[in-house]
C-alpha cells in the first residue's frame, strides 16, 4: 500500500511541478480572468433581459450586463483549464512513455492527471465566482462556484484527452478554444434567451450556465445540474484514460517475444552458434 501510494503522489508532485512551469496559463488566470470581467462591465449594455433558465424553473430577468459577465467568466476560466490540461497531457507524452516502458503503472500518472484536475478546477472556480461577488451581489456564491468547477472539469477533462490523441500543441489549443468559444456563444441569454434548440442540453458548457444563472440571479437551489459537467469530466477523462494507454503502449517485433533490454556487451556474449559461423562475423 506504501509503495502504490509513493507512486500516486510522485505522479501528482510531477503533474503539478509541470503546470506551475507553465507561466503563460499562470498568468492568464491571474490577469485575464479579472481584466475580462471587468472590461465585460465596462463596455456591455445595462438593459433587463429576459430568458429561459430550465435550472431556475423558467424565464428569469436579469441585468445584460451581469449576464454577460457570468458567460464571459465561464468562456475564460475554461478555456485556461482545457489549455493547462492539455499541454501538460501533451508535452509529458514522452515522458510518460518512458515511465511506463520501464514500469511505472499507468494508473498512478493518470491519476496525478485527474486529481491535479480537480485541484486546479476547484481553485479556480473558487477564484472566478470571487470576482463576479466583486462585480456585482450574487445570489448564491458557493452555488456559483460549484457551476464554475464543474464547467471547469468538463473543459480539463477533454483536454485530457485530447493531450495523447493529438498530434501538434496549436491543434489542441485550436481546437479547445473554438470549441469553448462557440459553447459559451450558444449559452449566452444575449445571443440565444430562449435556449431552446435541439442538443443544446448536450454540450459541455449547457449544464454549468444553467447553474451559473440560477445561483447568481435566483435563489433557487439547482445542484442537480452540476451532475451535467461532472459526465462530461467522466467521459472525457475515461477517453483519455484510453488514448494514454494506446500512445504508451509497447510494441514488440514478431519473434522478439521473450527477449528482454540488454546491453551491448550481453548481446555480444549470448550470440548462438549460428551467428559466430557468420562469415566476417566479429569473434
Amino acid at each position: 500500500m506504501s509503495r502504490q501510494w509513493t507512486g500516486f503522489t510522485t505522479a501528482l508532485r510531477f503533474t503539478l511541478t509541470a503546470h506551475v512551469r507553465n507561466r503563460l496559463a499562470l498568468v492568464l488566470a491571474v490577469t485575464f480572468i479579472p481584466l475580462w470581467v471587468h472590461l465585460v462591465r465596462v463596455c456591455a449594455y445595462d438593459a433587463v433581459l429576459h430568458f429561459q433558465v430550465h435550472a431556475a424553473g423558467g424565464e428569469i430577468a436579469a441585468s445584460n450586463n451581469r449576464a454577460t459577465q457570468v458567460n464571459s467568466a465561464l468562456n475564460a476560466v475554461t478555456v485556461i483549464v482545457g489549455f493547462m490540461m492539455f499541454m501538460e497531457a501533451f508535452q509529458s507524452g514522452p515522458l510518460d512513455r518512458r515511465l511506463v516502458l520501464a514500469g511505472y503503472p499507468r494508473r498512478h500518472l493518470m491519476a496525478g492527471k485527474v486529481v491535479a484536475l480537480v485541484a486546479i478546477a476547484a481553485v479556480l472556480a473558487v477564484y472566478t465566482a470571487l470576482l463576479l461577488r466583486l462585480s456585482f451581489p450574487l445570489e448564491q456564491f458557493w452555488q456559483l462556484a460549484l457551476a464554475v468547477f464543474t464547467a471547469n472539469l468538463a473543459y480539463g477533462g477533454i483536454g485530457v484527452m485530447l493531450g495523447p490523441l493529438l498530434r501538434g500543441e496549436l491543434e489542441g489549443f485550436f481546437l479547445i478554444i473554438m470549441t469553448s468559444l462557440v459553447d459559451a456563444a450558444l449559452q449566452n441569454p444575449g445571443m440565444n434567451p430562449l435556449a431552446d434548440q435541439p442538443g443544446l442540453r448536450f454540450l459541455p458548457m449547457y449544464a454549468p450556465s444553467q447553474l451559473a444563472y440560477t445561483s447568481a440571479f435566483t435563489p433557487v437551489w439547482a445542484g442537480s445540474y452540476a451532475a451535467g459537467g461532472l459526465v462530461w469530466f467522466a467521459l472525457c477523462t475515461t477517453a483519455g484514460l484510453l488514448f494514454f494507454s494506446l500512445r504508451t503502449r509497447s510494441y514488440r517485433r514478431p519473434g522478439a517475444r521473450g527477449r528482454g533490454f540488454a546491453l551491448p556487451g550481453q548481446r555480444r556474449a549470448g550470440r548462438t552458434t549460428e551467428e559466430r559461423a557468420r562469415p566476417g562475423a566479429e569473434v
